[in-house]
């Protein structure tokens, strides 16, 4: 067998490669023995029957078909060796018979991984900013707390005031026409202007069950869905009820009411450990994200279209997924956007490339590095899924080797266990100014 390469493109080859007639033959010889074995002819043991006999019954085409299926991914296989070429994608292949009748050609069309020269990748300068926990923090946490153990009691001697919980229909039009999105019946939501467009809570305070107002609004200019934003728009509004949130006393029985402790104290310590844990958490992260745009910045290579293609389809799939998953539409989520399914296509390939590159470098760096997954990191990541879908190892694996498989899984542990590595590398200092009140 003999293999040439020709690059097409920076990231797609074509491989060209002839088995030789003797090779073809004895491929053809191994076929004729693995069909041999499949069928029976009257006056021979089953296994038994001479070629000549089994091709005058059954016909060459046969053995040709079975030699080709067998001998071209063997080929194919060999020839990436040879080349050093690292496949992203299946081929496409053509075959064709030489002149001498004995001889295959097989022609690869193939996506590959592309050359990728390794900058400095150690010792990179990262910031991470200290993590501060503020006792206004903690009030804030314990207060939502209080809030979310509310009782809701009607309101009867006053009209809405900011915090009451109301139930109302409204219909929103501009220009006189209803728009999607703008009208609801029994609707039940926090009276909170940080929840409606600018003036349509302040426009329902004083009013009592019963009553009827028409609230008179302008989008915000920036409006997420660019069809409303800045336009005028009436809502007729009918309030059906008016309730007041009663905060629980802070005091021993609510605390064994929400948590497991015993006093107000402990609660408050154990709320600040928590903000702590988060706070450590997106520190974490925002190293991380400095980390891969670093690794971003020092590398330039192309991009194989197929994993760029591929990346764009999966984010797509798991925009539809969330949305189905809360029971909207696929036109709302396009409509809050504020663009069609193309220009979302467009959107997202920005994404779907930054992700491809990530996961190119950091797989050159693990190569590099010897980075490998143990047995024991696949397990732990297995029983981490299992714990955070509920459900046993056993049970987790069968969903993975049912969907994915487990070479994905694989690539995101090794990923992660290179993004630690390089953290262990980086020079990381401590920035000024903290990461309270971020959450």
């Amino acid at each position: 067998m003999t293999a040439t390469v020709r690059k097409l493109a920076p990231t797609e080859v074509e491989l060209d490669i002839e088995v030789s007639a003797p090779d073809f033959e004895a491929a053809r010889e191994r076929a004729f023995r693995k069909l041999v074995k499949q069928y029976r002819l009257p006056g021979f043991r089953q296994g038994h029957v001479p070629r000549p006999i089994f091709e005058r019954h059954v016909g060459t085409e046969a053995i040709d078909h079975q030699a080709v299926e067998d001998v071209v991914p063997d080929a194919y296989s060999r020839a990436l060796k040879e080349h050093n070429l690292d496949p992203v994608d299946r081929p496409h292949i053509d075959l064709e018979r030489l002149d001498d009748g004995k001889s295959l050609r097989i022609k690869a069309k193939v996506s590959v991984r592309p050359d990728i020269t390794l900058a400095d990748y150690r010792g990179l300068a990262l910031e991470r900013h200290p993590v501060s926990v503020t006792e206004e923090e903690v009030e804030r946490s314990l207060q939502a707390l209080r809030k979310r153990a509310a009782e809701l009691e009607p309101v009867v001697d006053r009209g809405i005031e900011a915090g009451d919980v109301v139930t109302m229909d409204y219909v929103g039009t501009i220009d006189g026409e209803p728009f999607e999105g703008g009208s609801a019946t029994d609707h039940t939501t926090e009276v909170n202007s940080e929840k409606f467009v600018p003036g349509f809570a302040e426009q329902l305070y004083g009013a009592k069950p019963g009553d009827k107002r028409t609230l008179k609004v302008t989008f915000p200019p920036h409006y997420h869905a660019e069809t409303l934003a800045g336009k005028e728009a009436n809502f007729d509004v009918t309030i059906h009820d008016v309730r007041q949130p009663v905060l629980p006393d802070l005091d021993e029985v609510f605390v064994k009411k929400v948590s497991e402790h015993e006093s107000v104290d402990a609660l408050r310590s154990d709320i600040r450990k928590r903000l702590e844990a988060v706070g450590d958490a997106q520190a974490r992260e925002a190293v991380q994200k400095q980390l891969i745009t670093e690794l971003l910045s020092r590398h330039d290579f192309p991009l194989p279209a197929v994993l760029v293609d591929r990346e764009v389809e999966s984010l797509l799939a798991d925009a539809k997924n969330y949305m189905q998953s809360i029971g909207r539409s696929w036109g709302e989520y396009l409509a809050a956007k504020g663009v069609d399914e193309q220009g979302l296509t467009a959107e997202y390939r920005t994404e779907a490339e930054r992700r491809v590159k990530t996961a190119l470098i950091l797989e050159e760096i693990a190569r590099a590095e010897g980075i490998d997954v143990t047995t024991k990191e696949l397990e732990s990541e297995l029983d981490h899924l299992a714990r955070s879908y509920g459900r046993s190892r056993d049970a987790m694996i069968d969903v993975v080797r049912r969907n994915t498989g487990f070479g994905p899984l694989i690539d995101s542990v090794r990923k992660q266990k290179t993004i630690e590595f390089l953290l262990t590398q980086a020079d990381i200092r401590t920035a000024q100014g903290s990461l309270a009140g971020q959450s």
